[in-house]
């Protein structure tokens, strides 16, 4: 799903406060793009964000300028895990460490994988 169905799906989305976990995550499988991600609070969500760079990595400095953006419709969502906060920035411990490092995604994904499975993903 694309970010505006992501909040549309749900309204709880839209007036919850996030809590971000960094905006250059990368994925070794898609090099022309980076990746935030944020906790809703209202949900308890963990989700990443594809931000596309088409042009490449110099691409991202210029989108951060406003220039030629992309469309929403390419800003797709992931949700990674539902927990509370804590328990995110527990398995999370470290990130801004580990999330300029090659395919650091991965990292991200494995860490929040091994979350109880008390709150199953939507």
């Amino acid at each position: 799903m694309n970010i505006h169905e992501f909040y549309a799906a749900d309204p709880r989305r839209q007036a919850s406060a996030e809590i971000p976990f960094g905006d250059g995550w990368t994925e070794q499988v898609d090099r022309h793009s980076t990746y935030r991600l944020s906790w809703v609070a209202d949900t308890e969500e963990i989700y990443s964000v594809r931000e596309p760079h088409p042009g490449g990595i110099l691409a991202r400095y210029l989108d951060q300028l406003d220039v030629d953006q992309v469309d929403v419709a390419q800003l797709r969502v992931e949700i990674l895990a539902v927990a509370d906060r804590a328990v995110i920035e527990a398995a999370l411990a470290g990130w801004p460490a580990v999330m300029p490092e090659h395919d650091s995604l991965r990292w991200a994904r494995a860490q929040l994988a091994a979350l109880p499975a008390s709150h199953p993903a939507p």
